[in-house]
Order: structure tokens, then C-alpha cells, then sequence
């Protein structure tokens, strides 16, 4: 077991001494060179100029001037790594030998190219509303622009023609008249058309149907029309509300 201990600690001994040997190299070293744009033949100021050791660990470092130049200085002794980065270019390392009879290595001119990106073909479709005319009604399919302009059905109405909504009751009209029925795919709804067209978000609308001309079916005496509003599948119409309980208990003595 003591022999263990004393190899352990030798060991222990030799790497902290090797270290300690790295590290104390002599800085005698110094590296300049030029950079340029090799698309525009135009020295690039502001470039990262790294130096790093042959374990990639960082040394020193420096930038380059408005001429492109620069010059680092106080690099170890020994082997090492100078890498040439710049935003938008691809990066280039170079490796240089410091020596105590070659202390000053001159990169001379580096030339930088611009890292090209090829992006793959975009399409881009508007989504514009689009109004249809039929015999009996007007279709307006509802697109992006139509949805941009309000959070629900009601906001929307505004934007139809024919259709306005009064900003303070809520109430709808089709052509100046009130008594317009408001059903959604095709079906009518126990909810009051004014909370009707509040609680439907515009994003679930996929058409409206402006019924100027109803059937009998739909007892159309003094109606002015129908406003049918055909939603996008899988869209349900519910309620939202909040229950709040409160129970106290008091002690008199």
C-alpha cells in the first residue's frame, strides 16, 4: 500500500512539474500579417487574430487595424495555432514555430473568402378574402387580411359589405335592417346573435355566406336576410366562465 502511495505521488510530482514547465516557456514570440477580402482586394479591419496552443487551449490575441494588420505579440515558445476569423468569412489557421532563433513570423497577406450560403426556394402565397357571387347569396372566403382586422366575428362583420355592427349594443344589420338571422353551418343558435359573434375567433372562420335572398323554409317575412358563418372542420362553439365559492366561519364568545 505504501508503494502505491509513493508512485501515486511521483506521478502527481512529475505532471504538476511538467506543467509548470508549459507554462513557464518563454512569451519571446510575436506574429504580424495582412488580411484582406479577396473578393474586393480590400483590407478588412477589426478581424480576430487567435493565437492557441497545439491542445487548442487559448493563449493570447489581438485584432486588426483599419489597414488590416495586425501584430501579436508574447507568444510561447514551441508550436502553435493562429486562426484568421471574421463574421461572413470562412476562417483559416495557420501554424507557426517559435523559436529563439525565429522569434518575428511574418503571415504576409491572407486572403479571406466571404462563406456563401445557398438558401432553398421560398414560395410565398397571400391569403387575400375573396367574395363569390351567386344567385340566391354572397360567399366571402375570409383570408388573412380579413382575420388581421379583428380578434372575432363580430370585428370581422364590419369589413363585409352590406354588414354593420353597432360598436355599443352589438346588434347586427344586413342593408340598414335588423332583423337579419345569424346561424353557424347552417344552423341556427340558442345564443343571442350579439354574444354569438363575440365568442367565434375570426382565425376559425373559413367563409360567410350574405343570404340576401332566403328561402321559405326560413320564414323570410320582413327578414332582411341571413348571414351564415361556415367554420373551418374540427371548430367547436362552447362557453367559458369562472365559479368562485366562499364560505366563512365566525366565532362569537
Amino acid at each position: 500500500m505504501k508503494k502505491l502511495i509513493t508512485i501515486a505521488l511521483l506521478l502527481l510530482t512529475f505532471s504538476i512539474q511538467a506543467q509548470d514547465k508549459t507554462n513557464a516557456l518563454p512569451k519571446i514570440g510575436t506574429v504580424t500579417g495582412n488580411v484582406l477580402d479577396v473578393s474586393l482586394n480590400q483590407p478588412l479591419p477589426y478581424v480576430n487574430v487567435i493565437v492557441k496552443d497545439t491542445n487548442n487551449k487559448l493563449i493570447t490575441g489581438g485584432i486588426t487595424n483599419d489597414e488590416g494588420q495586425f501584430r501579436v505579440t508574447q507568444i510561447p515558445e514551441g508550436t502553435n495555432l493562429i486562426t484568421i476569423e471574421y463574421l461572413g468569412f470562412l476562417p483559416q489557421t495557420k501554424t507557426i514555430v517559435i523559436t529563439k532563433d525565429n522569434k518575428v513570423i511574418d503571415l504576409g497577406t491572407i486572403n479571406l473568402e466571404e462563406a456563401a450560403t445557398s438558401l432553398d426556394e421560398v414560395t410565398i402565397v397571400a391569403e387575400t378574402s375573396t367574395i363569390q357571387q351567386k344567385v340566391d347569396r354572397k360567399v366571402i372566403t375570409i383570408g388573412k387580411d380579413l382575420q388581421t382586422a379583428g380578434a372575432t366575428a363580430s370585428e370581422i362583420m364590419n369589413n363585409l359589405p352590406s354588414v354593420s355592427v353597432d360598436q355599443q349594443t352589438g346588434s347586427i344589420s344586413l342593408r340598414g335592417n335588423q332583423n337579419v338571422r345569424v346561424m353557424v353551418d347552417g344552423k341556427l343558435s340558442n345564443i343571442p346573435a350579439e354574444q354569438l359573434l363575440k365568442q367565434i375567433p375570426s382565425s376559425s372562420i373559413k367563409s360567410i355566406e350574405l343570404i340576401t335572398n332566403p328561402s321559405a323554409k326560413y320564414n323570410p317575412e320582413g327578414m332582411s336576410g341571413i348571414i351564415n358563418i361556415v367554420l373551418h372542420k374540427n371548430t367547436k362553439i362552447g362557453f367559458n366562465g369562472n365559479i368562485n365559492i366562499g364560505l366563512s366561519h365566525d366565532i362569537r364568545s
